[in-house]
């Protein structure tokens, strides 16, 4: 067990040992390395195995910034660029930077990258890896691959950006490590499904699924046909549709029977209206068509799904 100013001097001298590569410090800059038989340990444990951090930073106005890795490093990086300009080479791809943009660098991938000249960068930046990274690193970097990279740092990213580099701040003790593997997830995310994080601005042209979403969601009570849909985001029926599934992993119209079901299960939840007035309200003709989709969803029959509220008044 390492005392807390044991730990202060690991914490320092890591960060020193980390920022030899550049002429000089940046002032307001953050920066915390993990040390290796910590992040170690944790790599092979149940729950912070999963998804770890080893270094964490914020350079502002990186001036001189630069870093050369002939074979990689040993975890994924991701950096985010919020301000000024910035180059990356990965492997033999070239990659220019500006604020708004971000990289993710696969671990073991030979790599370079700096700061522009004349306006340098401010970045966030992380190291991180773990037993279950891998899948979110891949679709991340195809996200960046297919020029799907911006992405605008705003309050809540730099929340939780934060949240976990004070969290490090206080040492490495387990439940710190495990904090830390649940909180990553949710940050990675953001960059992932960057167009159904509703609270992390993608900054880019209007969004044709999400757009398409909204037009569904308020389209409840119509008899809305895939013809609508399509003309609504202007384009072909068949364009759409692949568009649609390969974002959503369903067709247009079972996205919008998934939306009524999930309404009809409030309506029968929270208000007192007739199984035939729900099934209307939802652009229903049919009752009993609403009935048996209802319960291909949920399993069970709307009128066995109010009874079960109203059986245990407890139930949530």
């Amino acid at each position: 067990m390492i005392c807390s100013v044991g730990m202060d001097y690991i914490l320092y001298y890591f960060a020193v040992k980390e920022l030899k590569n550049k002429k000089v410090g940046f002032d307001g800059e953050l920066c915390l390395v993990v040390p290796p038989i910590v992040v170690k340990q944790n790599s092979i444990a149940k729950i912070s195995g999963n998804f770890y951090i080893s270094d964490i930073g914020y350079y502002p106005k990186a001036k001189n910034h630069y870093r050369q890795r002939e074979t990689g490093c040993a975890e994924h990086i991701l950096i985010h660029c919020v301000d000024g300009k910035g180059e990356v080479w990965i492997g033999k791809s070239f990659y220019r930077i500006q604020a708004n943009n971000y990289v993710v660098i696969p671990a073991h991938t030979p790599h370079t990258y700096q700061a522009d000249t004349h306006d340098p960068w401010t970045i966030y930046w992380i190291h991180f890896g773990g037993m279950q990274v891998l899948d979110i690193v891949n679709g991340i970097f195809k996200n960046m691959l297919t020029n799907r990279n911006s992405l605008v740092f705003g309050e809540e990213m730099r929340a939780v950006f934060e949240k976990m580099y004070a969290l490090l701040l206080k040492g490495y003790g387990r439940e710190i490590m495990e904090c830390i593997a649940l909180t990553l997830p949710y940050y990675l995310s953001g960059y992932l499904h960057r167009e159904v994080s509703s609270n992390w601005n993608v900054d880019a042209k209007e969004d044709i699924i999400n757009n398409s979403i909204l037009y569904l969601k308020s389209n409840f009570s119509s008899k809305v046909s895939l013809q609508d849909i399509a003309h609504n985001s202007n384009l072909s029926i068949s364009h759409f549709s692949k568009l649609f599934k390969a974002r959503t992993g369903y067709s247009p119209i079972e996205y919008l029977n998934h939306l009524k079901i999930q309404k009809a299960c409030h309506m029968l939840q929270f208000s007192e209206n007739r199984i035939s007035q729900i099934s209307c309200d939802l652009g229903f003709e049919d009752q009993y068509y609403f009935s048996r989709l209802f319960k291909d969803h949920m399993g069970i029959s709307p009128s066995h799904y109010r009874n079960r509220f109203k059986l245990d008044e407890h139930f949530v």
